[in-house]
């Protein structure tokens, strides 16, 4: 028989690996400060699995969070779908979608970080520090990025410095989805 929080196994898992994803894109981009195309294929990997791990949350959470839960992570999978499109078209040397890869797949994909974030505070399912990581982790990942310009570089695409926030928030989210219940419903 299963434990009903090993149910949330899978997503605490997508979450430690998103983490490390993020740590290693994050600190290669640091390392090597010029811009790869490589990198804009590389992130779509963390990029799902953070995605993921957050449906792991709604589901944990859903039976308190209503349609504002629903809503942020509707608008998470948008922002990642649109920013993900847009990296595809880089990879490809399609110039037409790059407008998706940034700045609107991320901008949609803030603002359902701050819903769901917000939602996940107001359920008290996980503690309110992991709501507000959630809620913040793009604003936080661009600040970091503008903060790591100095020895890297801001550029559209092909750099990632500040993604090593987003691979705070995730390896926090996963340790709290391996001690959470998930909701029964």
């Amino acid at each position: 028989m299963t434990s009903s929080s090993e149910k949330l196994t899978p997503f605490a898992v997508a979450g430690a690996v998103s983490a490390f994803g993020w740590f290693g894109l994050g600190a290669e981009s640091i390392a090597r400060p010029e811009p790869a195309d490589f990198r804009d294929a590389l992130v779509l990997v963390p990029w799902t699995l953070l995605t993921v791990t957050l449906l792991g949350v709604h589901l944990a959470q859903r039976h308190r969070t209503g349609r504002a839960g629903i809503a942020g992570l509707a608008l998470i999978v948008t922002g990642a779908a649109v920013a993900i499109t847009g990296n595809v078209g880089l990879v490809l040397g399609t110039e037409t979608l790059t407008f998706l890869s940034f700045p609107v797949g991320p901008l949609v994909f803030c603002a359902g970080l701050a819903v769901f974030g917000v939602a996940t505070w107001r359920a008290g399912v996980f503690p309110r520090w992991t709501a507000a990581l959630i809620a913040t982790s793009q604003v936080m990942t661009t600040a970091a990025g503008v903060t790591l310009s100095v020895w890297a570089p801001l550029n559209a695409h092909g750099s990632y410095s500040g993604v090593l926030w987003h691979g705070v928030t995730m390896l926090a989210v996963a340790v709290r989805l391996r001690r959470v219940r998930p909701a029964t419903s």
